[in-house]
């Protein structure tokens, strides 16, 4: 063989020795790992919201998984899209019993010529799914915030409900001497000190700082923000939204999130809605690669080979014939692909759409309420509780009255807190309704 054979025989082994990757195991060190994940919650308590955001942010598991996710996605984008290695065909036969040239070889290097452009359609593909996988960490983000925000208030509504049971329970502790020297008077019914000390034993039965439904709060919140089971919660509350004073619709269009939208069609433009459009665009990719693929692509490369003592130089070139065939599988698989996406779009903005109107109803609704509660109900309530404790120390109110007085006041201060906390998770409901703002360049673009 000539010297040019040796050196390619030599150049293609290195060639693939050099530019393959090798492996590299990813091994876990438990004791670090759990190590690392009790320091990292310790530096994180206390916090208040906007603190617990950035954390869930960072910590949270199903993000992380989501973002590793889009990580494999864009790497793959890159990976996409390269032609076919050539390939290598050697032969040698010996003639038997042969004449003066008993060996035959030859060797062939075929390239495949992509001319129907299938691997630029694979590469718009992974780069679709890529953008759709990337919307969607935006999408999960959202939702991860929404959910931390609705724990966040459910854990300050039952600190507020302890600090209101509290308050109330004083209150009958320091009534329970007057009831009971009127009882040993004789001028009131045993009954009555029976009925105080029910009172006081369903307070503390029904402690909402250390109730199951709170503890489940506690642990569901230390989850969504990655902490380790063991970190004490410790809210540090912003005095803004401990004030009875809510936001307003403009705070939300202010936001950073984005805006309201105004129409069921700017919903559009929402992360969820725009995450389906993104994969059904990958969806027309793939299928109209499928559709290339049909046709057939040329495969052609030189030849060479050795007989008869002298060396042969020639041209290979060949092609599949599409006559039964024709890739007809891959073509109703990605055309059902396409189809499945194309509804998971509409129906992903017709869902959008029905919460959308039912978050701003629930806002409404729960705002009037608690709006109710705050002007009418705990006003009067607490004018009540006055009047009949002016009334108490002038002797012309009994001590039953004044119990009835406080009970109403601890009923609206618990009514309010209630409402608050509905209608706090109504308007988290809504935020989450929240369009970018209107790029009409990029608009142009995409739609």
């Amino acid at each position: 063989m000539s010297l040019f054979s040796h050196v390619f025989m030599c150049l293609i082994p290195a060639l693939m020795l050099t530019g393959c990757r090798s492996y590299q195991a990813a091994q876990l060190d438990w004791a670090q790992e759990r190590s690392d994940w009790a320091d990292t919650s310790a530096a994180n308590v206390p916090m208040t919201l906007a603190e617990a955001r950035q954390c869930a942010l960072i910590l949270n598991p199903e993000i992380n998984a989501l973002r590793l996710r889009l990580l494999a996605s864009r790497r793959f984008a890159r990976a996409a899209g390269w032609w076919d290695d050539p390939a290598l065909d050697i032969d040698a036969l010996r003639i038997l019993r042969g004449g003066p040239h008993p060996w035959l070889g030859g060797a062939g290097l075929t390239f495949t010529l992509p001319l129907t452009g299938v691997p630029g359609l694979e590469r718009q593909v992974a780069q679709a799914y890529s953008r759709a996988d990337a919307l969607s960490v935006i999408v999960a983000e959202r939702e991860l915030l929404a959910e931390v925000e609705r724990l966040w208030n459910a854990c300050l509504t039952d600190r507020r409900c302890a600090a209101a049971q509290n308050d109330y329970k004083a209150r009958l502790l320091d009534r329970e001497p007057q009831v009971s020297a009127l009882i040993a008077a004789g001028e009131l019914p045993a009954s009555e000190g029976d009925r105080l000390a029910q009172e006081l034993i369903k307070l503390d039965l029904a402690c909402a700082c250390c109730g199951a439904e709170t503890v489940t709060r506690q642990q569901a919140l230390r989850r969504l923000l990655g902490l380790h089971p063991s970190t004490p919660i410790d809210l540090a509350a912003d005095p803004v939204r401990d004030d009875t004073a809510m936001p307003t619709e403009t705070d939300a269009q202010n936001s950073a999130s984005g805006m309201l939208p105004e129409s069921e069609l700017e919903l559009v433009r929402h992360p969820r809605v725009q995450e389906k459009l993104a994969r059904l665009a990958a969806g027309e990719a793939e299928l109209l690669a499928e559709i290339r693929k049909q046709y057939p692509d040329i495969s052609l490369g030189p030849k060479f080979g050795h007989e008869e003592g002298g060396g042969r130089l020639g041209v290979s070139l060949g092609l599949s014939l599409p006559l039964w065939n024709r890739n007809r599988k891959g073509i109703a698989t990605a055309e059902g692909g396409r189809d499945a996406a194309r509804l998971a779009a509409l129906n992903e903005w017709r869902s959008l759409v029905a919460e959308w109107h039912d978050a701003r109803r629930l806002l409404q609704i729960a705002e009037a309420k608690e709006r109710g509660i705050r002007e009418q109900q705990l006003p009067a309530a607490l004018a009540a509780a006055e009047r009949t404790e002016l009334l108490f120390r002038q002797g012309e109110a009994d001590v039953t009255a004044a119990l009835a007085a406080d009970e109403q006041v601890y009923m609206a201060q618990e009514a309010l807190i209630e409402a608050r906390r509905v209608s706090g998770e109504a308007r988290v409901s809504l935020y989450k309704t929240l369009v970018p703002p209107l790029d009409p360049e990029r608009h142009t673009k995409e739609y």
